[in-house]
């Protein structure tokens, strides 16, 4: 059963997408600088771990900000766990190499004699993809392979990027000559095709040309990659709940209309980023597509904390489902 389906032919809830997302090896998730994704991964991280998942949660971003949602100070280039079953890890780039080198290898102390060495390691810079393809390698690896965690998620490249990178195990295969980086190569590509093991998680905001462009990316992966994705997560929603009262409907006292101006736009918002939504899922269903769109609140206080993170996860049980059927 994919995260899309539901067998009883009811409407999804936030908690069976989430369940079905746990079932996945490997999560990669991806969007638009700025759209939250590192915070996504975090909560990802959290609720799956809540689950009794072992989960890795695993960026390439050169800050600690991943750390400090999960209530760690830095980050390092080995897991390190926070809580039970919940580890953070900075995936480096030349590590992966050389780690990738010693599997080849067989030997990790040739494989840092080779790939650790400075001019060795300049000359493989100057290979476009090895570094993308190390990075996935790697992770590809301990997900898929090694098995070392129930679910692993990648807070991985942005959107722009997020094709070539699952697209560089294929031109392996239609350009290097049949040897072990090939068989690796294969193995890759017949995990990122398994819907069952690994599946991609976009992450937007709820603004109707980010959205499109995000529906766009989502058929793209689907159908000239075919890797399946597992959800969008539409992420910023203001609350609907608040009331939009118009200005002649109050008293006549100034501070009761600065009051309530406020509610006004927190309602306007929130009714405009709905529509928003509703108008994307129109047009994707026209398309023949129907995205699983999981809204995520907007928390005025931020996202800069374990607290912060929790109070967000403790929303998610409430969190609308905006589509069904196949994603």
């Amino acid at each position: 059963m994919s995260v899309a389906e539901n067998a009883s032919g009811s409407p999804l809830t936030a908690s069976q997408v989430l369940d079905a997302l746990a079932e996945r090896e490997l999560l990669i998730i991806s969007g638009k600088g700025g759209v939250g994704r590192t915070a996504m991964s975090a909560m990802l991280g959290l609720e799956l771990a809540r689950r009794g998942r072992r989960v890795l949660v695993a960026t390439v971003g050169q800050d600690d900000r991943l750390a400090w949602m999960l209530g760690h100070t830095t980050l390092a280039d080995v897991p390190q766990e926070l809580a039970p079953r919940l580890f953070i890890q900075r995936v480096v780039p030349h590590v992966c190499v050389r780690e990738y080198g010693s599997m080849i290898l067989k030997s990790e102390r040739l494989s840092s004699a080779v790939f650790g060495n400075k001019l060795m390691r300049r000359l493989l810079r100057a290979i476009p993809g090895l570094d993308d393809y190390a990075v996935l390698g790697k992770l590809w690896h301990v997900a898929c392979r090694a098995r070392a965690y129930d679910t692993v998620i990648f807070d991985g490249p942005a959107t722009g990027h997020l094709r070539y990178n699952l697209g560089v195990p294929r031109t392996i295969l239609s350009t290097v000559p049949r040897g072990p980086l090939t068989a690796e190569a294969r193995r890759m590509v017949d995990a990122l095709e398994d819907p069952t093991r690994v599946q991609a998680v976009l992450v937007g905001l709820p603004a109707r040309w980010p959205l499109t462009e995000l529906g766009e990316l989502a058929a793209s992966l689907r159908e000239e990659l075919h890797v399946e994705i597992g959800a969008i997560l539409v992420n910023g929603m203001w609350p609907v709940e608040v009331p939009m009262i118009p200005p002649d409907a109050l008293p006549a006292a100034e501070e009761v209309e600065t009051f309530f101006s406020v509610t006004r736009t927190i309602a306007e918002q929130a009714r405009r980023q709905q529509d928003n939504v509703a108008a994307w899922i129109a047009d994707e269903r026209r398309a023949g597509r129907a995205p699983v769109a999981l809204e995520i609140p907007w928390r005025w206080e931020g996202l800069s904390s374990l607290e912060d993170m929790q109070a967000l996860c403790a929303a998610l049980p409430r969190c609308v489902v905006r589509a069904g059927g196949r994603a």
